[in-house]
């Protein structure tokens, strides 16, 4: 005999599945919540990001409580960031173990304790874009070579000088140059140039990289270059950031903590991607480009340039490449005429790395040609970051503006 469940006491699969529906419900409302408490600052920064006003969580992230969960997130992002790189390291060590059993260990080593070739001083009419010395034949950028009497009639003298990758004739430096004294009584004294311009740094010497997205991606190799010659790098790169929101991060203070805290020698910035908006000045927008809010960023760039100065801190301004996007493009133009504009003391200087990141210094280009007459891609598909090799052509921009210790060989 067939007996309907329903009257043996048993719940239908529908009473049942409207039944949990409920408590099914309040576990997706918490774990949302609990995944926002944790990532409200990432939230924040993507909202900053597109929407260029705050989103409305200034408040609550002043609050310890709710600010704990930003720390707990990324507490835990550093708990698995430790065991990446242990493998990473492991894994150089094993390449360089090998090596030193295939090719013995003078000419396995040899590599990585060279140093970056000597940038020749050149003037201005004897221009040779510093991009050939990384990784294109003369054939291959004889566009970009032909083109460079253009671009330097488009760009400020400082930008022209900075574009061939060479370093300007450093100028008389007046009272900045002066040792400082800290209030602990430390003397500090600007890195030395040596005879081809290049900043000469020692095991003392402290780098400090700062930036926006651009940055973070090229940090971690140059970090590891630096840390490899026993110059210690801090990275405080931070996304989403730039000269134009303050309210948001204000970069200048932040430089203004960070300089005398690490006793930094030499400051590298990278940034602009960010900075292609209108400013928010007392309540009323302020149209990108006008006279004021050109007025309003080169101060603010001058203000970062004064106190490093002031710091006895020579400056490296890595300008914006080539973007792919038009509107970003046609605003870091601009901004990397303010930035080199600033930089005409010979004490810091302005690189431009157009050049580098592209086979015509004035469009954007995803791919390069290598020496070999291959392509590789240096930008990601956003048309504003950088892929792997992208950054490792940056960071030898960078190391060749430096001349690094030679580590002494461990008794």
């Amino acid at each position: 005999m067939l007996v309907n469940n329903m009257y043996l006491g048993e719940r239908s699969e529908e009473e049942t599945s409207y039944n949990g529906l409920p408590g099914t419900l309040a576990v997706l409302a918490a774990t949302v919540g609990l995944v926002f408490w944790c990532r409200a600052d990432a939230f924040h920064e993507y909202w900053q990001q597109t929407r260029h006003q705050d989103s409305g969580l200034g408040a609550l992230n002043a609050q310890s409580w709710w600010a704990s969960g930003a720390k707990l997130s990324h507490t835990l992002e550093g708990m698995l960031t430790v065991p990446a790189e242990w493998q990473s390291e492991t894994r150089d060590r094993m390449i360089t173990a090998v090596n030193v059993l295939m090719l013995g260990k003078d000419e396995a080593l040899a590599g990585e304790k060279s140093q970056p070739e000597p940038v020749a001083m050149a003037t201005a009419a004897q221009l040779k874009l510093h991009s050939d010395a990384i990784h294109a034949p003369k054939s291959a950028r004889s566009s970009k070579v032909a083109a460079s009497g253009e671009t330097a009639k488009k760009l400020s003298a400082p930008e022209v000088i900075a574009a061939s990758g060479v370093a300007s004739t450093p100028a008389t430096e007046t009272s900045a140059s002066q040792p400082a004294v800290t209030e602990s009584n430390e003397v500090r004294h600007f890195v030395k140039l040596g005879s081809d311009g290049r900043l000469v740094l020692n095991e003392n010497d402290r780098v400090l990289l700062v930036g926006d997205s651009m940055m973070q991606g090229v940090a971690p190799h140059l970090a590891k270059a630096l840390q490899k010659a026993h110059v210690k790098a801090i990275d405080a790169s931070k996304q989403s950031t730039g000269l134009t929101y303050p309210t948001y991060f204000d970069w200048p203070e932040k430089i203004r903590e960070l300089i005398p805290k690490e006793k930094i020698s030499v400051l590298v910035v990278m940034m602009g991607a960010n900075d292609t908006w209108d400013m928010v000045l007392a309540g009323k927008y302020e149209r990108f480009g006008s006279e004021r809010w050109r007025s309003i960023y080169a101060q603010r760039v001058a203000s970062i340039l004064q106190f490093a100065h002031s710091q006895h801190v020579r400056v490296i301004w890595l300008g914006a490449p080539n973007m792919g996007k038009e509107k970003v493009n046609n605003g870091v133009r601009l901004l990397n005429q303010l930035y080199a504009s600033a930089m005409t003391d010979g004490i810091s200087r302005f690189v431009s790395t157009r050049e580098a990141l592209s086979d015509n210094a004035d469009v954007y280009q995803r791919y390069i040609t290598k020496e070999d007459g291959t392509s590789v891609v240096v930008r990601s598909e956003d048309g504003i970051h950088f892929t792997r090799d992208g950054h490792k052509i940056l960071t030898q921009l960078v190391l060749k503006q430096l001349v690094l210790p030679t580590p002494q060989p461990q008794s």
